[in-house]
Formats: C-alpha cells, sequence, structure tokens
C-alpha cells in the first residue's frame, strides 16, 4: 500500500493546534506544545494494556486483538473493531465501525458510528453528533433574497 505524497493538515491530540505535515510522516513534534504527534495508524493483534492510545491516523483492532488504555483513546481518522476495546473515554474525528464480532466497552464520542450485527457493547454511552442535513428558516425570519 502506498503512502500518500504531498503535504497534509493534523491537528495536535494534545493542544489541538492545526499544522501540515508530509505524506509519508509517520510522527512529528507539534510546532506549538513541542510534546509528540503520532501521525500513522495503529494497529492492534495482540493484547495492548496502555494508558492512553493516541493518534492523528486511524486505531484499527484486528480479531484477536485488545486494547485496554486507562484512560483515553484518540483517532482523528476513525477507528475499526474487529476485537475488544476496553477504554473510560474514545474520542473519534472519523467514523467508529465495531464488526460482528467485536467488543466494545466505554463512552465515546464519535462522528459517526457504524455497529455490525452480532457485535456487543458493554456499559457504554455514545455520542455521535447530529448534523441537520440543512439550517431550517423560520417563518419570522426574511427570505434570503429579501433584505
Amino acid at each position: 500500500m502506498a503512502k500518500p505524497q504531498g503535504q497534509r493538515q493534523v491537528s495536535c491530540y494534545h493542544c489541538g493546534h492545526p499544522f501540515m505535515v508530509g505524506g509519508r510522516a509517520m510522527s512529528t513534534p507539534c510546532p506549538k506544545c513541542n510534546r509528540p504527534v503520532l501521525i500513522e495508524d495503529v494497529v492492534v493483534k495482540g493484547y495492548k494494556g496502555v494508558i492512553s492510545v493516541e493518534t492523528c491516523g486511524k486505531l484499527i483492532v484486528k480479531r484477536l486483538g485488545r486494547v485496554v488504555a486507562q484512560q483515553r483513546i484518540v483517532a482523528h481518522q476513525g477507528i475499526e473493531v474487529e476485537g475488544t476495546v476496553e477504554c473510560r473515554q474514545v474520542f473519534s474525528g472519523g467514523t467508529v465501525r465495531i464488526g460482528p464480532k467485536g467488543v466494545w466497552k466505554g463512552d465515546l464520542k464519535a462522528a459517526a458510528l457504524e455497529v455490525r450485527e452480532g457485535a456487543r457493547i458493554r456499559a457504554s454511552h455514545f455520542m455521535i453528533p447530529y448534523l441537520p442535513e440543512k439550517p431550517q428558516r423560520r417563518p419570522q425570519d426574511p427570505a434570503p433574497d429579501a433584505r
């Protein structure tokens, strides 16, 4: 699989500062807070017990993979779960996909959620933003062309 060429924009998951990185970058320090920022995808094939998992890419948990994070998981590009994820707080800027044999335990804030039949979700609170297709005009508001 070829890596993307050119520049792309990422945001620091420590301070929120947006900045540009090369298409092949795997990690870099944030130019604002100078803390390390992981750019590449994190793929988990076995057990991974950590304090937190943070990446500007995706978190991919394979069928036999298990992630147990004590504090938080941040994956800006999304999360794919075929194994098990356990964490108090999970944040994703992309789609979270929980496969048919996936197990999820923990609170989630994400742009979108896809749960396949057979997935198991335990003691979790999901907050998925609702984005209306277009704002509704109230009757008392003037029409856009009438000024």
